[in-house]
């Protein structure tokens, strides 16, 4: 977004002589005073410590001015979002949304990368120095709506009733700043929207998509838009036949004397649709079964609940993520779901994160056997990550930055596709790796992406073929090729001696981890600064490994021309 600066420190990236002439930058329990150390009561306090002593040096108005010169460890404009823990760093990050006179400001944040003791490892953002914009709206919020229903041309009781507008200050193209109403999840799209670029079927997420508006709070004009929608009980062993012929147990629970598909460790349920309509779903409780042997009646239940676990306990178990969420949400899956609106039942060629669920319709394969869209692991794995990308950096669903949401969930679903259950240490060989998502999905069998060469889709890998449109959103679906092509160079990429750099699970701490330090408004060289700045965290103990993954990572993002 226009007006917004970034700023990055790391710790393992300062020379030497300098790091030890910063002491308050050296895993200190807290400031000095009058020569005594000073313990930091929290992770936020620490954090805003170490933000505030980057951001006071800096000469920069955006970052003079959300710093507090006397008492750098307040730094005001900062409000904490979270504190999480990351895998394999050993290190926590302290996340911050940034403020103006408890403003919130678009796209504005900062991260801090604390050590077990509150030192410092990292620090980064993007903030902003909000000018020439009085903080008081003076258009209701009800006229707000008026005037954007009018931008719509639909009626304003059709967009009412939703969650209450916030205030937010936004920059525009021309860096002109915006007290704005943020409208969520409108059910009205632009005049100029075109959807879709998914490669399957439609959805209600197509034909109903959802847009957050932000309305000038003076004035009522439109500055800005993106879609909203990319596109403790005893458990019991269940068993059955999936999609794929393939004989499974999975865990669901008692309710009686019926077993329900409903796993309580994991908070997974999965629930039949009997071929209704997507948009007007009717759930009538869990799919249940006498004694928890489905055999081969459910099959398509059988792989949405199978591989919707698989997904879970790569989060929980290889990422230590608690969940879509990271607060344990309930995973709900709905298979045999139809959407008469485009498809005649029983067909729907879509799986989709739609209103927090997964929905699975079904097609005939080419033998003219009805087959449920749940047997795509990768497919499952890239949808649930559009949650897991929701409710982190909440990246925007329109042009780079939404291409940059959609290569996440193609990166981490393939990470999870082709992931070595059985070889904990590492996460498998990639040689042996099949980079193919959705095979068979896109035009004449082709699959929808090929990590590894987005040419046989007809997609661009390179920034010099970055493709500019209002189509999808602003070209998601294509433009995330460019940075999918990234990923795969960081995962194939090897050393003199022909050793691969990076394992995979070394790999899926770089993306996830750099996916949580991202912005609403990150761009593709965010995200390499973002993933280089991982592995000064994972590798920042051996400066001379360090330097080695850092320049792997450079050189795999500059062959795609993103710097």
């Amino acid at each position: 977004m226009a007006g917004l600066e970034r700023f990055h420190f790391h710790v393992a990236e300062q020379p030497q002589a300098d790091v030890e002439a910063l002491p308050q930058f050296q895993g200190l329990r807290g400031p000095t005073v009058d020569g005594v150390e000073v313990g930091f009561a929290s992770d936020e306090s620490a954090a805003r410590h170490f933000i505030g002593q980057i951001l006071i040096d800096d000469d920069r108005p955006a970052m003079r001015g959300i710093s507090a010169p006397r008492r750098p460890e307040v730094v005001p404009d900062l409000q904490l979002e979270s504190v999480k823990e990351l895998p394999g760093t050993e290190s926590r990050l302290v996340r911050f949304d940034q403020t103006k006179e408890s403003i919130p400001v678009f796209g504005g944040h900062a991260v801090c990368e604390l050590t077990a003791d509150r030192g410092l490892v990292s620090a980064s953002g993007e903030v902003a120095e909000v000018t020439d914009v009085s903080p008081i709206a003076t258009l209701a919020q009800a006229d707000a709506l008026k005037s954007l229903a009018e931008h719509l041309g639909v009626s304003a009781e059709s967009i009412e009733g939703g969650q209450p507008p916030e205030l937010q200050f936004f920059a525009d193209e021309d860096s002109k700043w915006h007290l704005t109403w943020l409208f969520s999840k409108i059910p009205a799209a632009p005049r100029d929207f075109e959807s879709h670029g998914h490669g399957l079927g439609r959805s209600p997420r197509d034909n109903n998509p959802r847009f957050d508006y932000l309305v000038d709070a003076h004035d009522g004009s439109l500055v800005y838009y993106y879609s909203a929608t990319p596109i403790v009980t005893a458990p019991t062993f269940g068993s059955g036949v999936n999609e794929d012929e393939t004989a499974v147990e999975f865990l669901g629970q008692m309710d009686g004397a019926n077993f329900q598909m409903h796993d309580p460790l994991r908070n997974i349920v999965t629930y039949d649709l009997k071929h209704g309509d997507v948009e007007h779903p009717v759930l009538q409780g869990p799919i249940e079964d006498n004694d928890g042997n489905l055999g081969d009646t459910m099959k398509g239940a059988v792989s949405a609940h199978a591989n919707s676990s698989i997904v879970d306990d790569f989060y929980r178990g290889v990422l230590r993520r608690d969940g879509i969420d990271d607060n344990g949400m309930e995973l709900v899956n709905v298979v045999n779901c139809c959407y008469p609106l485009e498809e005649e039942p029983p067909i729907w060629h879509n799986a989709a994160w739609y209103d927090g669920r997964m929905w699975y319709g079904q097609a005939p394969d080419a033998g003219g056997v009805l087959r449920s869209f749940s047997r795509y692991l990768d497919v499952t794995g890239h949808e649930l990550t559009h949650g897991v990308t929701e409710k982190t950096a909440g990246l925007v669903y329109r042009d780079q930055t939404g291409a940059l949401n959609e290569s996440y969930s193609d990166i981490l679903g393939m990470i999870i596709k082709n992931w070595d259950f059985k070889s904990p240490a590492d996460g498998g060989d990639v040689s042996t790796w099949d980079w193919e998502l959705g095979a068979g999905l896109g035009p004449n069998g082709a699959p929808l992406r090929d990590l590894s060469d987005p040419t046989k889709t007809g997609d661009p890998d390179h920034m010099s073929k970055y493709v500019t449109t209002t189509h999808d959103s602003g070209g998601v679906h294509t433009n995330s090729n460019i940075h999918n092509k990234a990923a795969y160079n960081v995962l194939t990429s090897t050393e003199a001696d022909g050793s691969r750099t990076f394992t995979p699970l070394e790999a899926a701490y770089l993306f996830y981890i750099g996916l949580t330090r991202l912005g609403k408004l990150s761009k593709f060289s965010d995200s390499l600064t973002a993933v280089k700045d991982v592995a000064g965290s994972l590798w920042r103990g051996d400066p001379a490994t360090r330097a080695a993954k850092e320049a792997a990572i450079v050189a795999a993002y500059a062959k795609v021309g993103i710097s």
